[in-house]
């Protein structure tokens, strides 16, 4: 945590979150019906994952992989057995009434995950992290959570795998939740257990208390007396990392506010609702004993001392970030950019040991990520492509094109037409024309603006520039505009 000293009626914002991570796996955690999303509701489901009468489950081996894969990355201890418990509550969108989760015994427990605030890296305390099923989801028809007509239930999603990993209350602004959940997404993307893309794949509840005059130790940390005796707001329905950033903005103000008039923040459940920017209330908060756990009968207790020393994990985004700045000599900048997905890092890799990495760097990281964002595409559209970007990164490497031409044209035509670069490059007449051309074009175009050579002998160094576009026009946007410059001067001081 970031030292902080806390005065006699300062209000501190206290955050926890818990984050729900559906696994990405073929088939259910408990049965082997299918997790891929339709249209259709009601379709992938079974008497197991609507907790028909008699339907026992049976656990998902993927499902334990990717915990374990979770737990080494977060650096959690990993016990030697863990069991599965009954989580009992009644909420339209269970089918059994209960949840099968995990409750003393979770398989990660004590973790932690770097993070950048501010430009400072610090650690969050993961308390625990476990394996659950997903209840189904609530379509609310004519309205919001508070204001629809009516309600519908799919149980499509009941039975899906969830990683539910547990912070510590180390955060004290939103800012902070939204670059440890970038992070986390970062991490679990690059384990390949986590597909950010799948609608709901990531969901947030976040506990949010207002403490009133506290001291903080040395740490910033607030005194665990303080943290038991507030009152927590519970905000659910946050589905990103943006989203929680404005859910509990919203939710702090909401909080100070009624502080400062004198109002009691009651302990509850609120809804975010994003369509507003709003959260409402839901119902009075929950509490531990309120879920009467029990032992899940169904499932026998999971060894799995053997799993954490067969299981290996990839170099993660933080570790492979600074071995990119020291092997390939990148800025911050660049590092990040071109880890910000392990699929990039895969692309950029591949390029820079062929290629000069700064070379390789400004293509991946500038033009190649510029144009697919421009087209709302990502890397995984083209990584069958990527002999074809290696290719036009050799054409400007060797000289044969122009950087201009390769961007401006060639790329955008790559990405939009889906054609191979030599194909383009030979079509659209791309090839760099030769030096006597070049030289032949220079000598023209001072002959053609003595104006401009009048500017420049003036002391106009900006008259070059009008010069170096007249030569350009008659090389056809073939020439370099650097060497143009150069060839320019050098004629001008004859």
């Amino acid at each position: 945590m970031t030292a902080q000293t806390v005065q006699q009626g300062d209000l501190v914002t206290v955050i926890g979150l818990e984050v729900h991570v559906q696994l990405e796996t073929d088939t259910k955690i408990f049965c082997r019906c299918s997790t891929e999303q339709t249209d259709d509701p009601n379709e992938n489901v079974c008497p197991v994952c609507l907790g028909l009468p008699g339907a026992l489950p049976v656990l998902n081996e993927g499902a334990v992989e990717a915990a374990v894969k979770i737990g080494k990355a977060i650096d959690a201890e990993i016990p030697e057995e863990t069991r599965f418990h009954r989580k009992n509550y009644y909420y339209p969108d269970l089918p059994k009434n209960f949840q099968i989760t995990q409750y003393d015994e979770p398989i990660c427990q004590e973790g932690e995950l770097e993070i950048s605030v501010e430009g400072e890296r610090r650690d969050v305390r993961i308390e625990r992290a476990h394996l659950e099923e997903d209840p189904g989801s609530l379509q609310h028809v004519g309205g919001s959570i508070d204001t629809a007509d009516y309600t519908l239930v799919d149980y499509n999603r009941a039975g899906t795998p969830l990683m539910e990993i547990v912070t510590a209350p180390d955060f004290r602004s939103a800012s902070e939740v939204r670059a440890f959940l970038a992070e986390l997404e970062e991490v679990l993307e690059y384990l390949g257990v986590f597909d950010a893309g799948r609608d709901g794949s990531l969901r947030i509840d976040a506990n949010l208390s207002i403490i009133e005059g506290e001291e903080a130790d040395e740490n910033g940390e607030i005194g665990i007396d303080a943290l038991e005796a507030a009152n927590r707001t519970e905000v659910k329905n946050i589905s990103s990392h943006k989203g929680a950033e404005k859910a509990l903005a919203y939710e702090e103000t909401r909080q100070k506010n009624a502080i400062k008039r004198g109002r009691v923040v009651e302990q509850e459940t609120r809804h975010w609702d994003e369509s507003r920017g709003i959260t409402v209330s839901m119902r009075s908060k929950e509490e531990e004993k309120d879920y009467r756990y029990f032992e899940e009968a169904d499932l026998p207790p999971l060894r799995v001392s053997h799993w954490k020393d067969e299981i290996s994990i990839p170099e993660l985004p933080t570790a492979r970030r600074e071995r990119f700045r020291s092997e390939y000599d990148l800025n911050e900048e660049a590092a990040s950019k071109l880890t910000s997905t392990k699929q990039v890092a895969d692309f950029y890799e591949t390029i820079a040991d062929e290629f000069d990495p700064d070379l390789a760097a400004t293509w991946v990281a500038d033009n190649l990520l510029g144009e697919l964002n421009y087209r709302d595409m990502e890397i995984t559209d083209i990584e069958d492509r990527l002999e074809e970007v290696t290719r036009l990164v050799e054409l400007v490497a060797e000289d044969e094109i122009t950087a201009k031409n390769a961007r401006e044209t060639v790329l955008r035509d790559m990405l939009d037409d889906e054609q191979d670069p030599d194909s383009i490059v030979e079509e659209a007449g791309l090839g760099k024309t030769d030096d006597d051309e070049v030289q032949s074009a220079v000598v023209e175009a001072i002959e053609e603006n003595p104006d401009a050579v009048e500017d420049y002998e003036s002391g106009d160094d900006g008259a070059i520039n009008f010069l170096v576009g007249q030569v350009m026009q008659k090389t056809g946007g073939s020439a370099d505009p650097g060497d143009v410059n150069q060839l320019l001067r050098a004629e001008l001081e004859k």
